[in-house]
């Protein structure tokens, strides 16, 4: 019961994101129009690539299961979002992080829900809809539809989720040391986005890249759920 109690003094924090987010519909939109113009980009650059190539199979992939992991990959990323650096990093530098460092809660937890309000936001007006859409091209690209492959990539994503979170967390408390953080922030994001899978799949590098990226978790992120849901990832038992 107290840990049910606990729970709920934190659900505001969840609540109360989900809720800002749903005011600021443009910024929606203009981010939608965004990544959709980056996916574009995406499809064309390796439709020009395949076209290019005499080879119908990359490393594995065909063109239409290309597709689907830019797809698939795009809302992984979605859902992993958690978005609290800013959050952290704005109340380091007007210091109202002194206040809420006192409250009596865990500041740590505040930031996890917050997270989840996010999650929470992507999840029903973005992920819902474009899952649903992407498991009908996967059906119709490859003939395949599996049940445990979509809740084991579930389950990928949202351990995915936890790792993208202490990351995050832990990267913006460096924001205490360091007073302008957005050059860092550029490039630490765009690493990410590299060694994660969100940009070019992991098979693609080189071997010896592989195995270094192996040892990092960002692979964890995206690469290693979208995998899962193509059903091209082996050895997991």
């Amino acid at each position: 019961m107290k840990r049910r109690s606990k729970l709920k003094m934190y659900l505001p924090f969840a609540t109360n994101v989900f809720q800002r987010k749903l005011s600021y519909k443009a910024d929606v939109i203009i981010f939608l129009f965004g990544q959709f113009m980056v996916l574009a980009v995406s499809y064309y650059l390796w439709k020009a690539v395949y076209g290019s190539s005499s080879k119908t199979t990359i490393k594995g992939f065909s063109l239409n299961e290309m597709v689907i992991y830019i797809l698939i990959s795009f809302l992984t990323s979605l859902m992993i979002g958690v978005s609290i650096f800013s959050d952290i990093y704005s109340e380091v530098k007007d210091g109202s992080i002194a206040v809420n460092l006192i409250r009596p809660i865990s500041y740590e937890k505040r930031m996890m829900f917050q997270a989840l309000g996010n999650v929470m936001y992507n999840f029903i007006l973005i992920f819902i809809i474009g899952f649903s859409g992407i498991n009908i091209l996967l059906y119709k690209y490859t003939g395949v539809f599996s049940i445990s492959n979509i809740l084991l990539y579930l389950i990928s994503a949202i351990l995915g989720l936890l790792i993208n979170f202490y990351y995050s967390y832990c990267f913006a408390l460096l924001s205490f040391k360091i007073t302008n953080m957005w050059g860092l922030t550029q490039i630490m994001g765009a690493i990410t986005d590299l060694l994660s899978g969100a940009l070019i799949p992991i098979v693609f590098f080189p071997k010896i890249i592989q195995k270094f990226i192996e040892v990092l978790p960002f692979s964890s992120l995206i690469y290693t759920p979208s995998m899962i849901y193509l059903g091209k990832l082996t050895g997991i038992f």
